[in-house]
């Protein structure tokens, strides 16, 4: 009896570790289970259209003609990528991605460093003033700035008329339209930008300006030695955030322009759609979708990887 003792003292550890492992094992089971019904709900609203439309895109799919038709491969992709009205479309989304992206960035990095000061009075009303703007949805944004660039109603040009300016076509204008979106745009997104790059500001560490301001540092060489270069990862991952909106930018087009005059603010976005419900040809507008969404893939990877580096940093 008293040799048997160790043994079963021996063993306690092993009941012990198998009754752990049991509990572990149904906790994993009730994570997975809890959250099985939303990677279902994602497979349905997200796996589902995106496989089909990569179906879409490698066969003859136009409604005119009765639906789906034959396997073609790669033909939509190489027909969109030798389509002028595609390449016109990735020229045009490339500029105002550019455009606006370049603009927000420098007007909220100026805005974000005068809130930023010290002892800044009032800093909480004039954050919430500028953030009015996002909190418009594009359409309603759209629908605003229509209106105050009619040529013979709009606000704009009856106060371009009093100081003896002439009246403008802003939007049917083959030099004014792409600028008047670019401006738009600007004017809603640029709170976005401001949000990202104030909330790093306010996360940076004070040792180092503190440092530069002992050392007899001005303003300006303290902006550009020391805040800067620790903001860059905010300021890449605040450029790429807005880079990609822009690419996808559809709402303020269709509100706006249209796509016009001709073809002249058509973006990729605007073309998908146009091809699909307009000329009902879903294979070609299923392969620009994935033309698009692979550039807009890049970005995110290259997104994260920066977010990555400048947490571990």
């Amino acid at each position: 009896m008293a040799l048997d003792q160790p043994a079963e003292i021996s063993n306690e550890p092993k009941a012990r570790l198998r009754a752990a492992s049991g509990r572990s094992t149904a906790s994993g089971l009730f994570r997975y289970g809890m959250t099985l019904p939303t990677i279902v709900a994602l497979a349905l609203v997200v796996g589902f259209p995106l496989l089909f439309a990569l179906f879409v895109s490698t066969h003859a799919y136009d409604l005119t003609e009765g639906g789906i038709g034959e396997f073609t491969g790669w033909a939509n992709y190489a027909k969109t990528l030798r389509d002028d009205l595609f390449l016109n479309a990735a020229r045009n989304t490339a500029v105002l991605a550019v455009s606006v992206v370049v603009i927000e960035l420098c007007v909220a990095l100026g805005l974000s460093l005068l809130l930023n000061r010290p002892g800044l009075r009032f800093r909480n009303v004039y954050l919430a003033i500028l953030l009015i703007p996002l909190l418009i949805s594009p359409i309603a944004v759209g629908m605003i700035w229509r209106l105050l660039l009619h040529p013979e109603l709009g606000a704009i040009n009856w106060a371009m008329g009093l100081v003896g300016l002439p009246k403008q076509e802003w939007l049917s204008g083959q030099n004014t339209a792409m600028p008047t979106i670019v401006g738009v745009d600007v004017w809603h997104e640029t709170s976005l930008m401001i949000v990202i790059i104030l909330a790093g500001l306010t996360a940076l560490p004070k040792d180092p300006i503190e440092a530069a301001a002992v050392d007899g540092a001005t303003a300006w060489q303290t902006l550009r030695t020391v805040t800067l270069p620790l903001l860059t990862p905010v300021l890449v991952v605040a450029v790429l955030i807005r880079l990609i909106a822009a690419m996808k930018t559809y709402d303020l087009i269709y509100i706006l322009t249209r796509g016009g005059p001709g073809s002249a603010t058509e973006t990729i976005s605007y073309l998908i759609w146009k091809n699909a419900f307009t000329s009902l040809d879903m294979g070609n507008a299923a392969a620009a979708s994935f033309l698009l969404l692979v550039v807009i893939m890049i970005l995110t990877v290259i997104m994260v990887r920066v977010t990555r580096v400048g947490s571990e940093s």
